[in-house]
């Protein structure tokens, strides 16, 4: 499977590779997260159909972050994975890098909150069972297509309609003829779901689909408990990876 290769996103749009949305087209805008590198909002776009808005926090994510995230996100079609429907430039968005993405809506916000949302009562066994065998099965399509997610936890993970939604593909990577599409200078990620060799620096080794099954491990362990396996406080930990 061969993905572009482009240095800009201008070249993408230039091509009809992907889509553009004019921003004055979207109305009512209102935060509903945000990350490290990046805030979503929900904006209608012509006053009918929910999107989420992805923008990125200026001057914490390259050109070649942005387009190996773009190229992933057109490659992966799944029930269970976001989708990506294109780019637009807000009004306080300056020329360069600064364009917002054009994402499916998810209704449902993030696994992490509806677990908080039902640490007293637990979640059913049926829909627990439901909701892991859908993060798996959009795990499993993405190793079946050579794709490492590289940054799986239950902020990242999305419920529309009573269905699991894979999200952000900001750390993930391509392996094609052995290599990978994209590097990070640096990992990312929170500490509690990242593979533990990567954070010991063990020599020769790299994210890979190992890394992903061992997220998801910590993954079921929230769900069948509604907590964490570990003690941590989320922000604390998010922060530490990254300035480390």
């Amino acid at each position: 499977m061969n993905i572009r290769e482009s240095n800009s996103i201008n070249v993408l749009l230039d091509d009809k590779i992907i889509c553009y949305y004019d921003s004055q087209e979207f109305k009512n805008f209102a935060k509903i997260g945000s990350g490290g590198f990046s805030t979503v909002h929900i904006a209608y776009w012509k006053n009918t159909t929910k999107f989420a808005i992805k923008k990125f926090i200026e001057n914490l994510n390259s050109m070649e972050e942005i387009i190996n995230e773009i190229n992933l996100m057109m490659i992966a079609s799944h029930p269970n994975i976001i989708r990506f429907y294109g780019v637009t430039k807000l009004k306080d968005e300056s020329d360069g890098i600064n364009y917002s993405f054009v994402l499916e809506y998810a209704d449902g916000g993030t696994l992490e909150n509806h677990l908080k949302d039902n640490i007293k009562s637990l979640i059913k066994w049926k829909i627990q069972f439901k909701f892991a065998k859908e993060i798996t099965g959009a795990i499993l399509w993405l190793h079946d297509n050579k794709i490492i997610h590289g940054d799986l936890h239950s902020k990242n993970i999305l419920i529309h309609q009573n269905t699991i939604k894979l999200s952000d593909f900001g750390c993930s990577r391509l392996r094609q003829q052995g290599k990978v599409s994209y590097l990070p200078t640096k990992p990312r990620g929170i500490i509690p779901y990242f593979d533990p060799k990567i954070l010991n620096n063990v020599k020769g080794y790299d994210l890979n689909e190992k890394s992903d099954i061992y997220s998801l491990g910590v993954i079921f362990w929230e769900l069948i408990s509604c907590s964490s396996p570990f003690n941590y406080e989320t922000r604390n930990d998010d922060a530490s990876i990254k300035n480390s």
